[in-house]
């Protein structure tokens, strides 16, 4: 009996079956990897009053501070002030204006921040764009202009579209990479253990 073409022959099938397996395993991984969902919203321009609020901040004869401050629509800021409630004052009395600053924000899906997002929404004080890129939604102010809508409807989607790609292009990389080092590994480590203990075996033969 010829038990190395018989071993042989035996990791050649067990081989071809690891590789189907491991297709079967990452193919929807590679064919559409998993990307989290994301929010996206302009904050408004504050940068007038932050500059005032620095200004009064280097004459001030007390410890001023940044704080973080969070509006009834859940978009966030940054602003310097003499308390949390002096910054927080100073953000509202700026966001009155309808400009945006060029680039969104982006808060991912099941966050804090988005938590804060969708309360926005239940206050009634903002609302969800669908902006047909998947998983992705912009909120915005619900008591903006149709038109501030569509340009930011519009700017996201160019944005998000592309990030999106450029995402599942990396992650299936990834994934096909794993993929192939999970198929192919296994198989050699055994062929090449198999091909020793065989080798070892023929030393103990007679002559």
């Amino acid at each position: 009996m010829n038990i190395t073409r018989g071993l042989f022959r035996l990791w050649v099938v067990a081989s071809g079956l690891w590789v189907i397996f491991v297709g079967f395993l990452s193919y929807e991984g590679i064919a559409n990897p998993y990307v989290p969902g994301r929010a996206y919203y302009f904050r408004k321009d504050i940068s007038f009053a932050r500059q005032q609020a620095d200004l009064e901040k280097s004459r001030a004869q007390t410890a001023w501070s940044n704080y973080k401050i969070n509006t009834p629509d859940g978009f966030t800021y940054s602003m310097t002030g003499s308390s949390g409630d002096d910054a927080a004052k100073r953000v509202l009395a700026a966001i009155g204006t309808i400009n945006y600053v060029d680039e969104p924000v982006v808060v991912e899906r099941y966050t804090d921040d988005y938590r804060l997002l969708e309360e926005g929404v239940t206050r009634g004080v903002s609302e969800e764009i669908d902006v047909s890129v998947p998983d992705t939604v912009l909120f915005v102010g619900k008591s903006e202009p149709k038109d501030v809508k569509t340009r930011l409807a519009k700017e996201v989607y160019e944005g998000a579209s592309k990030a999106r790609e450029l995402v599942v292009s990396k992650k299936r990389a990834e994934a096909i990479t794993g993929a192939v080092e999970l198929a192919l590994v296994p198989p050699i480590i055994v062929f090449v253990l198999g091909y020793l203990l065989l080798w070892i075996g023929r030393g103990f033969r007679a002559r």
